[in-house]
C-alpha cells in the first residue's frame, strides 16, 4: 500500500469537506477518486 501526503490551502472549503463527511476522511477521498475516474472513463470528462 502506498501512502501520500494531502496538503489542503483552503481551510475553508478542508473545514467545509470535514463536516461532510460520512465515513473516515480516508475512504471518502478514495470515493472521490474512484468517480472521478469513472467519470473519465465513460468519457463525460477529459483528463
Amino acid at each position: 500500500m502506498k501512502k501520500y501526503l494531502l496538503l489542503i490551502e483552503d481551510e475553508r472549503l478542508w473545514e467545509s469537506f470535514k463536516n461532510s463527511i460520512e465515513k473516515d476522511i480516508n475512504s471518502e477521498i478514495i470515493g472521490l477518486i474512484k468517480e472521478k475516474v469513472a467519470k473519465v472513463k465513460k468519457g463525460v470528462e477529459k483528463r
